[in-house]
């Protein structure tokens, strides 16, 4: 009876091998799949939520009214513009205010932290003597100022000064930080 209904040791053997081989397939994507989300889940967020009330300070929509924000807007500043992708890459436009302009594509890398490192790879455009060397690198976060806005702070890993950013929305909010008034 045994032989008959589970197909005795040798149809258990030939089953476990057909079952084998279409497990590594599908154990692979497993595998996979749980590694790209201990990625995300260890690597932490490229987006920051405000959080509390809407409409107040730090809130859903914020004192600003925008909402959350990420690494992966536009985000502007005077003389300067950053905009990355989630591929790694980006462009950076950046100024110091008296028609000195460097336009940059940049490289960069999720820190453990929640901030990534910008390298400077490739330069597109230069207007004026220049402000700024391949390879030179920045720290950026995503923090909000007093009254709630979402700011990127862009500071250099070398010597120089940090620069400030907010997106488009946050430039054109009312009560915007001075920062944000290009």
């Amino acid at each position: 009876m045994d032989a008959h209904v589970f197909g005795g040791f040798e149809g258990r053997n030939r089953r476990q091998g057909v079952a084998s081989r279409l497990w590594t397939p599908t154990a692979v994507r497993l595998v996979v799949a749980l590694l790209a989300a201990a990625v995300v889940l260890v690597g932490g967020s490229a987006t920051v939520h405000a959080g509390g009330p809407p409409g107040g300070a730090g809130g859903q929509g914020g004192a600003n009214g925008v909402g959350p924000v990420s690494f992966f807007d536009q985000w502007i500043a005077h003389d300067s513009q950053l905009q990355l992708s989630q591929s790694g890459t980006g462009t950076l436009t950046i100024g110091d205010g008296a028609l000195n302009t460097d336009q940059w594509s940049v490289t960069w890398q999720k820190n453990p932290s929640d901030s990534i490192t910008i390298t400077l790879a490739t330069l597109i455009a230069r207007s004026g003597p220049g402000i700024n060397n391949v390879g030179d690198q920045y720290i950026a976060t995503i923090q909000p100022d007093p009254s709630g806005f979402q700011l990127l702070y862009m500071h250099p890993i070398s010597a120089g000064q940090a620069r400030t950013f907010c997106t488009p929305a946050e430039a054109k909010a009312p009560n915007t930080p001075a920062v944000c008034r290009t």
